[in-house]
């Protein structure tokens, strides 16, 4: 069993333009089995959500095919999926995986951002019992590519979904953003969910972030917001003591550290992780 909580897929720095999902209409292999399962998971689901107020409604997504890097670009193959396989697949059924295969679940592409505020600090959201996955646990800001991302030409930026999502959840407009910039896809052990990490450095000091959660929308997905120094030796110590993490906020946060001081500072972080 893996040790981490999660795999690095593609690491680097992919500014706008240089993450490009490639759409086909390939329909997700499945077997008549597979299918009973996602429908008996999905109305358990949806008893759940009944019963707890949590959010759940089926939408378009978009599925991981497969990746390469080529020439400082990240290249993403895509095809569609919705959050009923996804439930019935990656959510609740991921100790299925092997028996499956990963090629035959929903996979969706994840896009989560870091914030970094421009006085040095690194936040991430506790997530409320509204959501169905992860509920009371620390987070990155975000959610995934859904049919909303896809262009009238039919292509999908990556980089508009993390601003639209980060304008839902923060109220974040393009004036308060810096920039943003892809870090890697990673996916975790968990539920084996592809994600897409980016960091938005905004014009807004940490306590200008964290005015900015509204906790009277009804809608929202958050309780808090945590944050951490940008210092190297604060961030495994701010894992330890957040818990629960979320395995795509662990794999955030060690991939700023990566992209901040290197290789041998990553390697030290993963193993000074709680196994």
């Amino acid at each position: 069993m893996p040790t981490s909580p999660f795999a690095v897929d593609a690491f680097g720095e992919f500014p706008p333009g240089h993450v490009c999902v490639h759409r086909t209409e390939s329909p997700r292999p499945s077997t008549p089995e597979l299918e009973q399962l996602i429908e008996q998971s999905w109305q358990e689901a949806l008893a759940r959500s009944q019963r707890t107020g949590a959010i759940l409604f089926n939408g378009g997504l978009v599925r991981w095919l497969g990746h390469r890097v080529e020439d400082g670009v990240l290249h993403i193959d895509a095809a569609p999926t919705d959050y009923r396989d996804f439930v019935g697949t990656n959510l609740y059924n991921n100790r299925r995986l092997a028996e499956f295969g990963r090629g035959r679940f929903s996979n969706p592409i994840g896009t989560t951002a870091t914030i970094l505020s421009d006085d040095g600090w690194l936040l991430y959201g506790r997530r409320s019992h509204r959501v169905a996955w992860h509920a009371g646990y620390l987070h990155t800001f975000g959610g995934a590519l859904d049919a909303a991302d896809i262009r009238a030409d039919g292509t999908i930026d990556p980089f508009a979904a993390v601003r639209r999502e980060l304008r839902e959840e923060l109220g974040l407009d393009d004036e308060h953003i810096a920039d943003t910039v892809c870090v890697g896809l990673i996916h975790d052990h968990e539920i084996w969910q592809p994600e897409l990490l980016f960091e938005t450095r905004v014009r807004l000091s940490r306590d200008g972030v964290l005015g900015r959660l509204d906790l009277a929308d009804a809608q929202q997905e958050h309780t808090a917001i945590e944050y951490v120094c940008d210092e190297p030796d604060a961030l495994v110590p701010f894992i330890r003591s957040a818990a629960p993490v979320a395995p795509v906020a662990v794999a955030a946060i060690c991939l700023h550290g990566r992209r901040r001081w290197g290789r041998e500072w990553f390697e030290r972080a993963l193993a000074a992780l709680p196994g």
